[in-house]
């Protein structure tokens, strides 16, 4: 039950992450666009300043993932468990 749940809220919280980085995405684009196109470019400024626009998605993301993961353990422990008592 516990894993269940933990695996849900884990992708939920990816999910959720991904759909609101993807509604900063046209912003983060244009950004991008307006910085390669100055006459100074660096890529690599321009993609530092541009991650981060989108650097508040990491922690959501990387915790979903992680609760995920958890999840996925505790499902592995409780199957060798099953199958260890014949």
């Amino acid at each position: 039950m516990t894993a269940g749940l933990l695996y849900i809220f884990g992708f939920v919280a990816i999910v959720i992450t991904a759909v609101l980085a993807g509604a900063a995405a046209p912003a983060v684009y244009d950004a991008y666009r307006a910085g390669m196109q100055r006459a100074d470019a660096d890529a690599l400024t321009v993609l530092l300043a541009v991650s981060n626009q989108l650097s508040w998605a990491i922690g959501p993301f990387v915790g979903g993932l992680l609760m995920m993961g958890m999840g996925r353990v505790i499902f592995l422990l409780g199957a060798i468990n099953r199958s260890l008592r014949g």
